[in-house]
């Protein structure tokens, strides 16, 4: 049985500082296995769409430890719509959940790998730092700004990937910074019909 290869869209999955930074051949070097399990997806503290808290199994699947930056994406793509454009190491943003469809299946034909995107609750459990979770606020600390870029400290724009520190799986950025895509999308009954 293989094990899916994931992007956290939208999560980084090359270093931009080792080679020209859009380097295919490191991908794999970018890579988090998390190894899967059950969790309590949700919340029922939060908001109404994070209710009702719920338990969830995922399988075995590798994420990428970084968001997809601008750079990366230009080499795959061959353009960059991003607002805050001008830094390559920053992730990319203003793409539809289409436009990502159109980069995973260009990135499958150069790579020969079946990359995809996480499900909500693939996501869940890996900010929640998986099997490894020690019960965080956020992903990888209770205090917001140790692990997130966010509205009263990036000023108001992107910031390169990977400068906060991760979660306990070696994964950055995933509070703050920008929103990231997954498979599936939210639905009133979602923890019903999606365990």
């Amino acid at each position: 049985m293989a094990i899916p290869i994931i992007l956290m869209f939208i999560l980084l999955i090359w270093r931009p500082w080792e080679k020209d930074g859009t380097s295919l051949e490191s991908i794999s070097e970018n890579m988090v296995f998390v190894k899967g399990g059950t969790f309590n997806m949700g919340s029922n503290d939060g908001r109404d769409i994070e209710k009702p808290l719920h338990e969830v199994q995922v399988g075995d699947f590798y994420i990428g430890k970084y968001e997809v930056t601008q750079a990366q994406w230009r080499r795959i793509m061959g353009n960059s719509p991003s607002s805050f454009n001008n830094c390559d190491d920053c992730p990319i943003e203003s793409v539809s959940w289409n436009d990502i469809q159109r980069f995973l299946k260009k990135l499958r034909k150069q790579t020969g790998q079946k990359y995809r995107l996480p499900t909500e609750a693939e996501w869940e459990y890996a900010a929640r730092g998986g099997n490894k979770s020690k019960g965080f606020t956020y992903a990888g600390s209770n205090a917001l700004a140790d692990v997130a870029w966010y509205d009263s400290n990036s000023g108001n724009k992107t910031q390169p990937v990977g400068q906060k520190a991760p979660n306990e799986l070696g994964i950055y950025d995933m509070s703050g910074n920008v929103w990231e895509w997954c498979t599936d999308w939210y639905g009133e009954y979602y923890h019903t019909n999606n365990p």
